[in-house]
């Protein structure tokens, strides 16, 4: 037997939760040495014990144990997907699904999800990707809500809440703590650690540059956090960072802030569904 025979799961199934073959076949309507044989089969298939058998009892060894909460998961999954496809009941859902655009991501404080995993009756699932798809798995129901940095052009089935702010930082080593002084035109004194081409902040920085007649000695570029905390730490260049990662590079005791990009600073947008009910509206409370 190449597949698992799910008539043989499902007698086990029964006998497990009865704890006896006798209830099991009053219960399933067959006779006693069918069931017998049908566990022989499932075992002999698992090539393992499922059974502990004591004083004509039967007890659920470790395996057993194992074999019985899969067994569990299979048949409660098989009767959600009947209820759902002969539409006999809505069931509620059992995941939370979080969309966070890519232009988001880099600055979205993930910290503030962390709660959300202590509810064991709600798996949280996290994706990234363009806003306009979360957007459309938003409108299908695929996803709950979704994180971006724009409240423009959305679906008007849709509800935008403000739940933060974005915010951008200079930060470099301290032997540039003088150049706090006079930020942000000091900062043409600095070598400068850049974004490549591809990412979102890089076209805004340029902006800034250009509007503050800043023209840093670019040294390099990168769109990888860790290497930009490296060149930052080692004082080779000054990097532009979001709020979550100057947190985590400013632990460094070598490491400070020369200044706020303020003109980078964006809102933070939680999407959600006009009729939506669930457990995202109540994250978005919490974040107001």
């Amino acid at each position: 037997m190449e597949r698992l025979n799910y008539n043989h799961l499902y007698y086990f199934y029964v006998v497990a939760k009865l704890g006896s073959i006798k209830e099991a076949s009053e219960k399933l309507h067959v006779s006693q040495p069918t069931i017998s044989d049908q566990l022989k089969l499932l075992e002999d298939f698992f090539q393992c014990k499922l059974f502990d058998r004591r004083n004509r009892s039967l007890i659920l060894n470790q395996e057993g144990k194992l074999a019985l909460e899969y067994a569990e998961k299979i048949f409660s999954l098989g009767n959600e997907a009947t209820a759902q496809l002969r539409g006999k009941f809505h069931l509620p859902k059992q995941t939370l699904d979080i969309g966070i655009s890519l232009s988001m991501s880099p600055f979205f404080v993930y910290e503030k999800l962390l709660p959300l995993f202590n509810n064991n009756d709600v798996t949280i699932k996290v994706q990234e990707g363009e806003r306009h798809y979360l957007l459309a798995d938003l409108e299908e129901g695929k996803l709950d809500i979704v994180f971006t940095d724009s409240k423009d052009l959305l679906p008007s089935t849709t509800n935008a809440y403000r739940v933060g702010v974005n915010k951008t930082f200079a930060v470099a080593h301290k032997k540039f703590l003088k150049h706090k002084k006079g930020f942000p035109s000091s900062l043409n004194e600095i070598p400068f650690f850049s974004y490549s081409n591809s990412s979102s902040i890089r076209s805004e920085l340029e902006l800034f540059f250009t509007k503050h007649a800043i023209a840093p000695k670019v040294i390099g570029e990168a769109d990888d956090i860790e290497l930009l905390q490296m060149m930052t730490e080692k004082g080779m260049a000054f990097t532009v960072v979001p709020e979550v990662a100057k947190n985590r590079i400013c632990k460094n005791k070598d490491v400070i802030i020369l200044g706020e990009l303020k003109e980078l600073q964006t809102s933070v947008w939680g999407i959600i569904k006009n009729n939506y009910k669930g457990q995202a509206l109540d994250l978005l409370k919490s974040l107001d």
